[in-house]
């Protein structure tokens, strides 16, 4: 087994707390699965009720927005109409915020946990793993 693939294993049962200040408050959110950033090489568009956003990062089950407003959403709130684009295939589902935090150049990161339909959560699991794999591969 290669260095790199014996890090991307290791990622696998990796469960990272982080401590995030919300527009709410302090909370802890525990991660599951490693967040890969989005750029150029992982491209995801991001639609929620019609309105783009811009997303920061995708794991294989959330993701990261950016948004100008904080109150566009609260902690707990489902969002119904959660449409993303990867890799050409639209996918279609709702989700759930998780976090809202402020960030220091102002804007606000939102953190959605997905509810997807089975073939798209497998399309998920392996557009996040292919794109771990190239993030690691940059390093």
């Amino acid at each position: 087994m290669t260095k790199q693939e014996s890090l991307l294993e290791s990622l696998k049962d990796l469960e990272e707390t982080l401590e995030l200040t919300s527009a709410l408050g302090s909370e802890t959110v525990v991660r599951k699965t490693f967040r890969v950033p989005v750029n150029d090489q992982t491209p995801v568009e991001l639609t929620i009720a019609g309105v783009p956003y811009r997303v920061a990062n995708i794991s294989e089950g959330g993701l990261g927005f950016l948004a100008d407003s904080g109150d566009l959403a609260a902690v707990g709130q489902r969002m119904l109409s959660v449409n993303l684009r990867c890799k050409g295939r639209d996918i279609q589902g709702k989700g759930t915020v998780r976090h809202v935090t402020p960030l220091e150049d102002g804007g606000f990161l939102y953190g959605l946990s997905l509810d997807l339909e089975e073939d798209d959560l497998a399309f998920m699991v392996d557009f996040v793993h292919k794109a771990r794999e190239r993030f690691f591969a940059q390093g």
